[in-house]
């Protein structure tokens, strides 16, 4: 079984949240978070909970979603990930692989990926969506594999796609999808950081919209990191 697959106990999930053992033994008793009890034991599934996470992060009060992001620390962060030759204003409506095969693109091109590691990494991210839309929030969605440490990029990568016409992905709003983050970690911590952080910027006043209208790359990553 891979780690990902993994079943986790109560300290050891709480940890990976950086949450309290207490705060997540409240969730796991109440239905809030995905988990099974073994004779008197809570187990965590590892890949369930970070589907349900994304969707949690939607109302996670600041303080905690910063708190995630410090937690992770170190250098390696949203705005030193984001590039922009990684930022892509003109994502054409389509399937879900049309569109996901339009946020990968930039990578190859800038020598990121090779086409049989491009072709890998899609592969995944249509498998990740298969699961369960990662458009959860209002107009964006967060496309990633679903192990974060499957080795399919060189190094982490974040790549910003905007479809300024709007295009089905499954919306758990049943609303159109503008804004996509691509999140490539490899590694759970990093990972998690990463979501945090695009959630932080997410909850900015009409930040889909403006996005939708910024007129290049660096006007748009202005308006994330202002």
């Amino acid at each position: 079984m891979s780690d990902v697959e993994r079943l986790m106990s109560l300290a050891e999930m709480a940890d990976y949240l950086k949450i309290t053992e207490e705060r997540l033994r409240d969730l796991a008793e109440s239905g809030g978070v995905p988990a099974i009890k073994d004779e008197s034991q809570w187990r965590f599934m590892r890949s369930v909970v970070d589907d349900w996470l994304i969707g949690y992060m939607k109302k996670l009060p600041k303080d905690d979603l910063h708190r995630l992001v410090a937690s992770h620390g170190g250098a390696v962060s949203l705005r030193s990930l984001l590039r922009s030759e990684l930022v892509t204003l003109s994502v054409r409506p389509g399937t879900k692989e049309q569109v996901l095969r339009q946020l990968v693109a930039p990578l190859t091109s800038g020598g990121l990926l090779t086409a049989a590691e491009e072709a890998r990494l899609v592969e995944r991210l249509i498998d990740r969506e298969e699961m369960v839309s990662t458009a959860i929030f209002a107009g964006a969605a967060i496309p990633h594999p679903r192990n974060p440490e499957e080795p399919l990029v060189k190094r982490p990568i974040v790549a910003l796609g905007v479809c300024p016409r709007g295009t089905e992905f499954d919306s758990l709003d049943m609303e159109s999808t503008y804004v996509f983050f691509l999140v490539c970690a490899g590694n759970e911590m990093l990972h998690l950081k990463l979501i945090a952080e695009i959630a932080l910027q997410l909850r900015k006043p009409r930040l889909v919209e403006r996005l939708r209208a910024a007129p290049g790359p660096a006007q748009a990553l202005a308006e994330l990191f202002e």
